[in-house]
């Protein structure tokens, strides 16, 4: 099962929107959420480019989201957070990643 419309909703995106962000007509970004059709594998790069997971992720046939080296920038916010993360022992690494899931409501 395609995870796009899970991954449209997780981001605040409506159809129009992701479908601006990939060159998709919103119709078909419909489509797919919906399973009329599925998209080209073009179209699922591109989704799991701007969603910043794998391929596999978007179809549904992991759920790891994956190593994904996307070409962005990262913030100084990011830059600093990934720093004092890493100074942090495996037990605390693991209560900040619960609780950034918590705080995603992903949990």
């Amino acid at each position: 099962m395609l995870r796009i419309k899970q991954l449209r909703e997780e981001h605040g995106w409506s159809q129009r929107a992701l479908a601006a962000k990939i060159g998709a007509n919103p119709k078909t970004v419909n489509f797919w959420e919906r399973g009329v059709c599925e998209p080209s594998a073009a179209f699922v790069v591109a989704i799991a480019d701007v969603f910043e997971c794998t391929a596999d992720f978007v179809l549904g046939r992991t759920d790891d989201l994956g190593s994904v080296n996307v070409q962005r920038e990262l913030s100084e916010d990011e830059k600093n957070i990934l720093a004092l993360y890493a100074t942090l022992g495996e037990a605390k690494k693991k209560q900040l990643a619960d609780f950034a899931l918590f705080l995603s409501g992903r949990e």
